[in-house]
C-alpha cells in the first residue's frame, strides 16, 4: 500500500494510485529530499482547509473590512 507521504520520484512513478488515493479524499504529501515540498489535497478538503484556518476568527456579524484592516496593520506595523 502507498503512503501518503511520498517522495517525488514515488508520486511520478505510481501517479494513477495516487490520484486513486486523492479521489478517495486522501491529502498527498511530496517530499524531496526528505523535506515536504507540497501537497495535493482533494478538492473537499480545500474548502476544509480554509475553514480551519477562519475557525474562530469570523463570529456572527463581523466585520469582515474591519478584520482584513486590523490583520493588515498589524502585519505591516502600521499606525494610525
Amino acid at each position: 500500500m502507498l503512503s501518503p507521504v511520498a517522495s517525488r520520484e514515488a508520486v511520478q512513478e505510481n501517479i494513477s494510485e495516487y490520484l486513486d488515493m486523492m479521489e478517495n479524499g486522501q491529502e498527498i504529501i511530496m517530499t524531496k529530499d526528505g523535506k515536504e515540498i507540497g501537497r495535493f489535497l482533494p478538492r473537499n478538503k480545500v474548502v476544509s482547509f480554509a475553514a480551519e484556518r477562519l475557525a474562530g476568527i469570523l463570529h456572527g456579524n463581523a466585520d469582515v473590512d474591519k478584520i482584513k484592516e486590523e490583520a493588515l496593520r498589524k502585519k505591516y506595523d502600521i499606525a494610525d
